[in-house]
């Protein structure tokens, strides 16, 4: 245990990791027949490096709602809101291991993604390095002619691209960052590559939120009054303040999953067929967990798409560099002959 609490909680920062294992070990404790409260309390004695499960035993004995209590491990707003949901409508216990899941696979992903690019990032480091100091110390010894001239522009059109990208996903990275949490996945699932796997997590989550609304009997305007309780700017806000416009103007919910990106088209395949409201939330529990079995699908294809990118990116940069070589020395024996 004591070997366990030493590996989890190290560092002041809470990565994803950590907060993956945070939500596992309480899922853990509230299935093996401990309380809520005593799962806290356990996780706090583990906690000796930092004071995050204190802070959460402290605000559950002050009587605040564990969702609210949890804002101490830093999770996404669209975590938070999925644990909101749970404990107003049940389901807690699974919520949270659920959640912890998640986050576990992203965290998983996250690693085998660095692991893919440290090689090849290593290779194009050394590569650029090599073509620095071949510029600025091998180049001027040879007689530099017009036969040199156009590898300078080649090296100037790859250095501002560079530059240009690396400047440009600084700043996409900043606007993302001013925007609210709607704004932002209307934004991310509109990139190219990228985009499919960012629409399939959130209309996973809109989908499990619903799910286990309806599961407890809840109408869609009980749904939409309960999540635009959340966070201004939300996901679930945002589609729950539209969908009560478009309520009180007489308008059908079907309409507006029609033109709302975030919503899947089998959504209203679902509505057209009928059927109760058990039935409507076992098809949305359902096709929930097919959403998030496709995001883990995408995931993998982006990561196996990794490395052949980089090593195409290499090998632009090799034939650069073959060409400082040996543009050089080629015009050296044309003035010869």
């Amino acid at each position: 245990m004591e070997k366990f609490s030493k590996n989890l909680f190290t560092g002041n920062k809470i990565t994803t990791k950590q907060q993956s294992d945070y939500l596992l070990l309480i899922g853990k404790l509230l299935q093996n027949g401990f309380s809520l409260n005593q799962a806290i309390k356990c996780m706090s004695y583990l906690d000796k490096s930092q004071d995050i499960f204190q802070n959460i035993y402290s605000d559950l004995q002050q009587g605040l709602m564990i969702t609210q209590a949890l804002r101490h491990l830093k999770l996404s707003p669209v975590i938070e809101n999925q644990l909101v949901i749970s404990q107003m409508n049940g389901g807690l216990q699974g919520t949270i291991v659920q959640c912890g899941a998640i986050l576990k696979a992203k965290a998983k992903q996250q690693s085998k993604l660095k692991e893919l690019m440290t090689y090849p990032v290593f290779i194009l480091g050394f590569l650029i390095l090599m073509i620095i100091g071949m510029k600025a110390f091998i180049m001027p010894q040879f007689s530099s002619g017009g036969d040199t001239a156009m590898l300078d522009l080649i090296v100037r059109v790859i250095a501002i691209v560079v530059a240009t990208l690396v400047f440009g996903l600084a700043g996409f990275i900043f606007h993302l960052r001013r925007k609210t949490e709607y704004q932002r996945a209307q934004i991310l699932i509109k990139l190219p590559v990228v985009g499919k796997c960012y629409r399939s997590f959130y209309q996973f989550s809109i989908l499990q939120g619903w799910g286990m609304q309806l599961s407890n009997g809840l109408s869609l305007r009980t749904i939409c009054l309960q999540n635009q309780k959340f966070k201004s700017g939300s996901i679930q806000n945002v589609l729950a303040t539209m969908i009560l416009q478009d309520l009180n103007k007489g308008k059908s919910i079907r309409e507006y999953i029609k033109q709302e990106k975030l919503l899947p088209v089998e959504l209203d395949m679902i509505i057209s067929l009928g059927g109760g409201m058990s039935e409507l939330s076992q098809d949305l529990l359902l096709m929930s967990q097919l959403k998030f079995e496709e995001t883990q699908q995408l995931l993998k294809k982006l990561l196996r798409m990794v490395q052949p990118i980089l090593f195409g990116v290499i090998a632009i940069v090799i034939l650069v560099t073959y060409l400082m070589i040996l543009l050089p020395v080629y015009g050296m024996m044309k003035g010869m002959n």
